[in-house]
C-alpha cells in the first residue's frame, strides 16, 4: 500500500470516529476498536484468550456471538473492493472497515472463548427471532456481486454494506440496552456510533435518483 493511501485510510478511521495504534508493524489506526483484553498476550507471543473480568450476562454472549459472524460476512463484502470498485474514495473506506473489523473480531473472539463460550452465532433462526434475527449477508449474494464491476458493483456494494451496517447498529443498541458487562458495552457504543458514521457516509455515495 502506498503511502498516500495509507494517509487517506488513517484520515478515514479518524472521521468515523476515535483511533487507537492499529496492529502491530501497519501504521494504520483502528476506529474505535474494543481494548484488548485484560492480561492480554503481548503482539508477537503465542495469544492466550483471556475473557474480561467482572459479571456477564446472556445478551453480553449473544451479541458477541452474533457480531463475530456479522464481522465475517463484512469482512468478505468490503475485500471484494480493491478489485471491482472503480472510486478510490470507496476503496478507501472499504480498506479501513477491514481494519476495524478485523480487530475487533479477533478481541470478541477472545473474550468469547475466555469465558468458554462458542466464538459464532446459533444457527438456528428461531434462537434469535425476537431481536432481529441472524445477519442476512449470504454466499449467494456475495458470489452476485463478486461478478459485477464498475458502477453496478458500486451500487450494490454501498447497498448491501448499508444493510449489513444497520443491523450492526441494531445488535449494538441491544447490547447497550440489556447487557450488563462494562466493557462489552463500551464496544457496542462505539459499534453504534462508528457504524452510524459509515452508513452517512455511504449515503452521500449512492448515485442520485434520476
Amino acid at each position: 500500500m502506498n503511502r498516500f493511501r495509507r494517509t487517506l485510510i488513517v484520515a478515514t478511521l479518524v472521521l468515523l470516529g476515535g483511533c487507537a495504534p492499529g496492529p502491530a508493524g501497519t501504521g494504520v489506526p483502528v476506529a474505535a476498536p474494543a481494548p484488548p483484553p485484560p492480561g492480554a498476550t503481548p503482539t508477537g507471543a503465542a495469544p492466550a484468550a483471556t475473557a474480561p473480568s467482572g459479571e456477564f450476562n446472556d445478551t453480553d454472549v449473544m451479541f458477541l456471538q452474533m457480531m463475530v459472524t456479522s464481522h465475517g460476512q463484512g469482512l468478505a463484502l468490503v475485500r471484494l473492493a480493491p478489485e471491482r470498485a472503480e472510486r478510490e474514495e470507496l476503496k478507501i473506506l472499504a480498506a479501513a472497515i477491514d481494519v476495524t473489523q478485523e480487530s475487533e473480531q479477533r478481541t470478541m473472539r477472545d473474550w468469547l472463548t475466555g469465558w468458554g463460550r462458542t466464538t459464532s452465532a446459533d444457527p438456528d433462526a428461531n434462537v434469535h427471532a425476537e431481536h432481529g434475527g441472524l445477519p442476512v449477508l449470504g454466499p449467494a449474494q456475495l458470489t452476485a456481486l463478486s461478478k459485477s464491476s464498475g458502477t453496478a458493483f458500486e451500487t450494490d456494494f454501498l447497498n448491501l454494506l448499508i444493510g449489513h451496517q444497520h443491523s450492526a447498529v441494531e445488535l449494538a443498541r441491544m447490547e447497550t440496552k440489556s447487557g450488563v458487562h462494562p466493557e462489552v458495552r463500551e464496544l457496542a457504543r462505539r459499534i453504534d456510533v462508528s457504524r452510524t458514521a459509515q452508513i452517512d457516509q455511504m449515503l452521500g455515495m449512492l448515485p442520485k435518483a434520476g
